[in-house]
């Protein structure tokens, strides 16, 4: 059981301890998600519950207006709120330590990952290199990596692949 206690000496000074508290929690990813579950399980019920109210027969007698007039008394439609969607969480401020388990930099939300090179690309930097240097120079750069031909490169080292071929410029330079 967690139980969290908000003080306050005024209710508008406990009000905004708590509504600091939840701020602070949101930015994390899993709190924030899991209160994301929550809301949406929680609007769910709410209209399952309206619907269930607006087919419900209602064997009360409507009310008669005092003026004498007949007409049936309307109610006033429920509005919803502007919005109960959590607005999506700011970014991380620096937190002493790892959160996720991972360490080192991320890039930021604005920045554009490289592409990947694609097999073909390598294959032909390869070809390129090898006439340039020598097959033996681009077998050692393979074996670095553990494979024996260039389409066997994994994608993820295969831009750093391309980076040793240029080197090989650079050492005959």
């Amino acid at each position: 059981m967690v139980e969290i206690k908000v003080t306050g000496n005024t209710p508008l000074e406990a009000l905004s301890s708590l509504t600091a508290f939840g701020m602070h929690c949101m930015q994390n990813a899993d709190v924030y998600a899991a209160a994301s579950r929550i809301l949406e399980a929680e609007k769910h019920e709410e209209k399952k519950l309206a619907a269930a109210q607006a087919q419900a027969p209602t064997d009360q007698p409507q009310p008669k207006p005092q003026n004498g007039a007949t007409q049936p008394q309307q109610e006033a439609p429920v509005q919803e709120p502007i919005s109960d969607t959590p607005k999506p969480a700011p970014a991380p401020t620096a937190a002493p330590g790892p959160v996720d388990g991972a360490n080192g930099p991320t890039s930021a939300p604005g920045d554009k990952p490289e592409p990947v090179p694609t097999v073909e690309q390598v294959r032909a930097k390869g070809i390129e290199a090898s006439r340039k240097y020598g097959k033996e120079a681009v077998v050692a750069i393979l074996q670095k990596y553990g494979v024996s031909g260039m389409s066997a490169i994994a994608e993820n080292d295969r831009a750093a692949f391309l980076a040793d071929l240029e080197g090989l410029g650079e050492k005959n330079a």
